[in-house]
């Protein structure tokens, strides 16, 4: 009974079961890696050319067909709208992948389950750093293309690694809870694909928040991607600080969601081989 005590209660025990298991948990993520287009002509080049296609796509659509500007001055360029929008299309991209691999990853591996070792709260975590290589490959992209088009590298580019620290957090937490609810609610892929769905238009990707009715931006502001979204614009195109009370806010919030989501998780685990 104390060895279950101690699994999933202190406010280290998540980071330090992960770091005893780091080994495996990085064999499951390059397992998931090297499985995602195996078999295909391109191979992990399909890394890069997704963003790259998506990258010229809205490129195309947003400055020559629909003429859109962002609505603040970063140099007047044809690709600005698209590389600011590149921006939040990264940070949900990252949170989107990490829930969608990790909704049905204990139902889908139910050989872990019965192995009485195995350490089935990696299982999620391996979805996000699945997703986080993704999201930085498209990072990279993105960086490449402020480069070359804008011809500037930020110096607030620096406070990145915490900004993706938080979205890291968060996308940890959440996955231990689609992980856990999905053994037990056989639906919950398909209402995580719509939340997701309405996430996205909640998400000030396509649009400023500034646009927002005032009535309705304090809504907005509720969603964390929110946050992170807007820090991620500030460092890498507009080269400004971001705001620490906002980030420390959000701070807050993703570690709250990554010990209640790893708590769900080891509390509820003990039933997954008697459901599957």
């Amino acid at each position: 009974m104390e060895k279950k005590h101690k699994v999933y209660s202190g406010l280290f025990n998540p980071l330090v079961n992960i770091y005893r298991s780091r080994d495996l948990l990085m064999q499951l993520t390059r397992r998931n890696i090297q499985s995602r287009y195996k078999g295909t002509a391109l191979g992990l080049l399909w890394w890069f050319t997704t963003p790259l296609m998506l990258l010229a796509v809205y490129t195309f659509v947003f400055s020559v067909v629909f003429k859109s500007r962002w609505g603040v001055d970063i140099g007047d360029s044809k690709t600005a709208f698209a590389l600011i929008m590149f921006c939040g299309l990264v940070v949900f991209n990252i949170l989107s992948e990490s829930l969608n691999g990790a909704v049905g990853v204990i139902v889908g591996n139910p050989n872990y389950v019965k192995k009485v070792v195995f350490p089935l709260e990696i299982l999620p975590v391996s979805s996000v750093l699945t997703a986080l290589f993704l999201g930085l490959t498209w990072f990279a992209v993105l960086l490449a293309g402020v480069g070359l088009f804008m011809q500037k590298i930020c110096l607030s580019i620096v406070c990145l690694p915490f900004i993706l620290l938080i979205l890291v957090l968060c996308c940890c937490g959440l996955a231990w809870l689609v992980a856990a609810l999905g053994v037990y609610i056989r639906d919950l892929p398909h209402v995580v694909g719509i939340l997701l769905q309405v996430l996205f238009f909640m998400t000030p990707i396509f649009y400023p928040i500034e646009m927002v009715p005032a009535a309705f931006r304090s809504i907005l502001l509720l969603n964390p991607l929110t946050t992170i979204v807007e820090s991620v614009r500030k460092v890498v195109i507009y080269d400004q600080w971001p705001d620490w009370g906002d980030l420390g806010v959000g701070f807050l919030i993703s570690i709250v969601l990554f010990q209640v989501g790893y708590f769900v998780f080891m509390k509820v685990k003990r039933g997954f081989a008697d459901v599957l």
